[in-house]
């Protein structure tokens, strides 16, 4: 289970919809994501969360859950 829900960053300014300490952030994309405008601005705020240390992990609506958690089992455990 995450540590944080809706935990608000500083810099940059986001608010990840998960959050695990000390340093990973989870981001649900819905469709709004797929949108040009906001498509720039999450990959720039995405990329200043790598740059300052944290692992960011995007959940989309379009790709399988289980295909999500299988990749990060050292974050979701093994299903």
């Amino acid at each position: 289970m995450p540590d944080e829900v809706q935990q608000s960053i500083a810099e940059p300014r986001c608010i990840p919809d998960f959050f695990y300490a000390p340093n990973i952030c989870i981001f649900c994309d819905g469709f709004v994501h797929d949108q040009p405008q906001q498509i720039e601005q999450d990959r720039a705020t995405r990329e200043g969360l790598v740059k300052r240390g944290y692992r960011v992990i995007v959940i989309r609506y379009d790709r399988d859950l289980f295909e999500h958690i299988w990749q990060h089992p050292d974050v979701f455990g093994r299903a």
